[in-house]
């Protein structure tokens, strides 16, 4: 017989316990413009907490009414982790449409103080050049990161048993850029830049570092451990989440294929057929900037914008019909129906980690600019005991079909598909790694 924790004593000890936090320089270069690359060196020897792998910059953006998008991360286009020149993810493009999907869904994980969460109309938070002269520059700070940062378990590396580890960024171009008419009104905010708005918006990067959490020891055990491990088995195996994209100009049926030992979630991001065009005004969120504020729920009836590049917006539907949505799995159909939106949905949220920080929205603010399907093909909450469950799709060649039925052929829009799969990193003596997709 045994009883409740809130009835029972009990303290564990770690004795010898160190922390510090140090700060990492670029190997390249402390300041950065669209389409470069930042790439960090992280310390070796040490006990690494993963998580707290935070990038600080300065930016500032160029042209008369140009804003940052929403959430800081919306500017790295890829993140590549390498250990002695080997690729252990070896990133994806898309990362920060990517990130602004899962948050739609799994709500926000940006950073609210350094993060940049909103487009702003009046304040000038986003430190323009043209706007604001006395204040060239903001300072930023991206914490959250997908793929082997910020799922590789455990968080705290053993650096000491790999190769040297680098952390490649890669910056996204300057068409996630919103350049407005004016921010005097809302109605101006929305609308394209005029004439007479010659400057081009543009961003860049200066004062790059990094900082991260190492940890340390006092005795050999935890070494003595792992060599252990390592001895017994010949490698330990440490899990992360990997993603690979697939972009298409959607004409009823996106095709994608992917080879993983386990393929865990497939998240469709919708997107206007203009997504990616330079120099689009901001989007104002359905349903939202009215004066009365007598919309329900009252706390989403906010001022509230998006970028063209991460405005999700669900196809068009042909008269008198709603779209319908279907996975195809080589020939096994995911769900068994075709689901309208609405069910999509739910379905949706029960195929998310920890579905109940689902975003706060209204159904309308869903469908025209939040609309982000994921379908969960794994055990439910394999995350967290680290299970491997998802389809093993090695051995046999997956051809995947996102297929749509009663859409407008005339909108077609851009959907990117996203595979998450659970890879493994296998570490074993002598700093010798293999990475399983």
């Amino acid at each position: 017989m045994s009883y409740s924790p809130a009835l029972t004593y009990f303290l564990d000890r770690l004795n010898g316990f160190s922390t510090n936090t140090f700060k990492l320089q670029p190997q390249n270069q402390n300041s950065a413009k669209a389409n470069q690359q930042v790439r960090f060196t992280l310390p070796s020897n040490a006990l690494l907490n993963m998580r707290t792998f935070t990038m600080h910059f300065n930016a500032s953006t160029a042209g008369q009414n140009t804003r940052l998008p929403a959430k800081i991360d919306s500017l790295i286009e890829r993140v590549e982790v390498t250990a002695g020149g080997v690729q252990l993810s070896q990133g994806l493009n898309f990362y920060n449409v990517l990130r602004h999907a899962k948050d739609a869904l799994c709500g926000s994980k940006t950073n609210s103080v350094m993060g940049h969460p909103r487009i702003l109309r009046e304040n000038l938070y986003d430190a323009s050049m043209a706007n604001n002269a006395a204040e060239p520059s903001t300072e930023f700070a991206i914490d959250h990161w997908e793929g082997f940062i910020g799922t590789c378990e455990p968080k705290i590396l053993d650096a000491s048993i790999l190769p040297d580890l680098v952390i490649t960024i890669y910056l996204t171009s300057d068409n996630i850029l919103t350049q407005s008419l004016n921010n005097d009104t809302a109605g101006n905010f929305v609308t394209a830049k005029g004439a007479s708005q010659t400057i081009a918006p543009s961003f860049s990067l200066d004062n790059i570092h990094a900082t991260i959490e190492a940890i340390g020891l006092a005795d050999s055990v935890y070494d003595n451990l792992v060599a252990s491990m390592i001895a017994q088995k010949g490698f330990v195996e440490v899990p992360f989440k990997q993603y690979v994209a697939f972009e298409n100009v959607h004409t009823g049926s996106s095709r994608f294929t992917v080879a993983t030992q386990s393929l865990d979630r497939i998240w469709c991001a919708w997107r206007g057929s203009d997504a990616n065009d330079a120099a689009k005004p901001p989007v104002l969120v359905n349903n939202t900037g009215s004066t009365q504020k007598t919309d329900f729920p009252y706390w989403l009836d906010e001022e509230r914008y998006v970028a063209p590049a991460y405005n999700f917006k669900q196809p068009s539907a042909t008269a008198g019909s709603k779209v319908t949505y279907q996975l195809q799995l080589n020939g096994a159909y995911y769900p068994q129906y075709a689901a309208p939106d609405t069910d999509v949905f739910m379905i949706s949220k029960h195929s998310t980690i920890g579905n109940h920080n689902i975003q706060e929205m209204t159904l309308p603010q869903y469908r025209n600019n939040f609309f982000v399907n994921v379908f969960r093909l794994n055990m439910p909450d394999s995350e967290y005991s680290r299970t491997v469950s998802g389809l093993d799709t090695r051995s046999v060649s997956l051809n995947g079909y996102l297929n749509t039925t009663n859409a407008d052929s005339g909108t077609n829009p851009n959907v990117i598909i996203f595979a998450e799969c659970t890879s493994t990193l296998r570490i074993g003596s002598g700093r010798m790694i293999e990475s399983v997709m």
